[in-house]
């Protein structure tokens, strides 16, 4: 099992595939072995060197009560295993909460972010939002003990678009699914919620120089569109693209090849640029 102790907390992580090498950042709760990551890590270990680490608060990774857990944190553990797999710079893809983690990284770090993909994310969390109430109900679900299949149909509520709920193929998969072994526990509910709760990175960045492409699915119910329209206005030269879907539009089955399509198009375009920019005699 591979794992790397830093700061309080050993760190989960997975390495997979061979080329470039990309940074997978996984949302609230999630980890690089839940049903979507490993089909988004698959997916893009076809193509990329792929490293994923289970944030403080999810996963394999082992934090306990006095273990710190921020964003800031969750970007230097990132680093720290980057560094020790060998991996000095990276493209950078965060999904929700991960891409959160992702924007900090580049602005921490920019000589070590290629590019930055942030999918279904936000830069800035209000106190008194619906994604932060729809979390907190399905704690308290989850502490009334109420029966796995009421919060398996409340988690598709939250994760899914309106039309794939008319996909009875995809609805009946997503029912009989089994329970996450690795299913995020109170402690790490609570540290990684404390973690997002002064969230804001508007004014910083605008000082952003890392290519960014935003991923927003228009279908989203968790973090909604407008979120996703606040990132790639506030960061020069951000592009974005729109999906169907719902917040995990990346995992379904029907939206997979466009998502992978989409994100190697990205990267031959920041490539393409920063040879331009590296060869002498050339315009830019």
């Amino acid at each position: 099992m591979p794992t790397f102790y830093h700061d309080g907390a050993e760190l989960y992580y997975e390495l997979s595939g061979a080329g470039a090498p990309l940074v997978l950042i996984c949302g609230f709760s999630g980890h690089s072995n839940d049903v979507s990551m490993t089909t988004v890590r698959r997916m893009l270990s076809e193509s990329y060197r792929v490293l994923c680490v289970d944030n403080r608060g999810a996963g394999q990774t082992r934090i306990n009560e006095s273990t710190p857990v921020s964003l800031e944190i969750m970007v230097e553990d990132i680093a720290a295993v980057m560094t020790h797999v060998g991996m000095e710079w990276a493209h950078l893809l965060g999904v929700s909460m991960g891409g959160a983690i992702t924007q900090e990284f580049s602005l921490r770090y920019p000589e070590r972010t290629l590019s930055q993909i942030v999918a279904v994310s936000l830069a800035y969390n209000p106190p008194n939002s619906r994604a932060n109430f729809l979390l907190e109900t399905i704690r308290i679900m989850r502490d009334m003990q109420l029966p796995q299949t009421v919060l398996t149909r409340m988690t598709a509520v939250l994760l899914l678009g309106e039309k794939e709920f008319e996909n009875e193929a995809l609805m009946k998969a997503w029912l009989s699914a089994p329970p996450d072994p690795l299913q995020q526990t109170r402690l790490g509910f609570e540290k990684q919620g404390k973690a997002l709760e002064n969230l804001d990175l508007r004014e910083r960045l605008k000082t952003t120089s890392v290519p960014t492409l935003v991923m927003s699915s228009y279908e989203d119910p968790l973090v909604p569109p407008h979120y996703q329209d606040e990132i790639a206005s506030l960061i020069p030269g951000a592009q974005i693209k729109k999906y169907p879907g719902g917040h995990l539009f990346m995992a379904l089955p029907m939206y997979g090849a466009q998502f992978l399509e989409d994100v190697k198009a990205f990267h031959a375009q920041v490539n393409a640029k920063q040879v331009r920019e590296l060869s002498p005699g050339t315009n830019t």
